[in-house]
């Protein structure tokens, strides 16, 4: 005779989901944040530093002959940022090393190239969609190239205000900021605070506006802060960012972040609400991205908590090992 299969009883107290034996290597997290917010500080001089080298001594004459300041400028900002992600990796490198006492802890690991490749398809999907959203509705239109000699400074800022703030903005939110506040707070304040205080301080740029500042706590906030809690290591995030600012500079000709107007690889035009196109703000400023970096963030999001990278702060990990001894 068959045995009769009951349904479970929906009163049963439910299970207490299973903790991962999840460690956060890392000590003196108040002297990491101190040394972590110094180190952009730094960062940042250094980049005001090379760019009035750059700028005031004349260096790149040979390289910006009959182009104008505005070409010793895209050198001057582009070298500039470099040099400040550079000086950014070097101190994380340091205080990783000499005050966490965990060396290179979210840079280790194996697959940073698949998380590299990822995190730039990703991004360029999004902005792709989302430009290709904004042209259905009339907003976006290539109208012809853009002169070789024009081409070389632009390349060189596109990739500078790529991979620059993808390294000084990524290792102090997403490597100091976000990982000391999930293990004091838990995932959701820490992701929630980390994004707010990210839009926050795209204020400060020329042509930031309040609804810009908004839509990039909640695409790229979430959006980073995803990729960063799902690989708990820092490659993805800073590959997301990079391409999204490179691609949205270079090949969309979009102003980045409200930094001003962009020059790249085509002559665009973008016309029609600031809502639609970003306006002043670029790409961020729209609505249709604003939309698409959110659902990529929340897919980013239930992917971790699938692979179980979203744990409680560490009181309460702690509180549930001591309960099972």
């Amino acid at each position: 005779m068959a045995l009769m299969v009951y349904p479970p009883n929906p009163y049963a107290d439910a299970p207490t989901p299973e903790i991962p034996d999840f460690k956060r290597p890392d000590s003196h997290r108040i002297w990491q944040l101190v040394a972590g917010i110094a180190a952009f500080v730094i960062a940042q001089v250094v980049t005001i530093l090379v760019y009035a080298a750059i700028v005031g001594i004349g260096r790149l004459d040979s390289l910006t002959a009959g182009l104008g300041p505005e070409a010793t400028d895209s050198y001057g900002f582009g070298f500039g940022l470099l040099a400040g992600g550079l000086t950014m990796f070097v101190l994380y490198l340091l205080i990783m090393r000499f005050i966490a006492g965990a060396p290179g802890h979210g840079l280790r690991g194996k697959n940073k190239v698949t998380e590299i490749l990822m995190g730039a398809g990703l991004a360029t999907a999004v902005l792709g969609v989302s430009v290709g959203v904004i042209a259905l509705f009339g907003g976006f239109r290539i109208t012809g190239m853009t002169p070789r000699e024009e081409l070389l400074p632009a390349f060189v800022l596109a990739l500078g205000v790529g991979l620059g703030p993808a390294f000084t903005e990524e290792l102090l939110f997403r490597g100091f900021l976000l990982r000391i506040f999930d293990a004091w707070w838990g995932w959701v304040p820490s992701l929630l605070i980390t994004s707010a205080i990210f839009g926050l301080v795209h204020l400060g740029n020329p042509d930031a506006t309040l609804s810009g500042a908004i839509f990039i706590a909640i695409e790229a906030g979430l959006l980073l802060g995803g990729a960063y809690l799902l690989t708990r290591r820092l490659w993805l995030a800073i590959a997301i960012h990079a391409a999204w600012n490179f691609v949205q500079a270079f090949i969309f000709v979009s102003p980045v972040s409200g930094t001003g107007e962009a020059v790249g690889l085509f002559q665009v035009e973008w016309s029609g609400s600031p809502w639609l196109t970003g306006g002043a703000m670029g790409l961020e400023g729209s609505v249709i991205t604003a939309v698409l970096g959110l659902l990529a963030g929340i897919g980013l999001l239930l992917l971790a908590g699938k692979h179980g990278t979203l744990v409680p702060r560490e009181a309460v990990i702690r509180r549930r090992k001591a309960a099972k001894r």
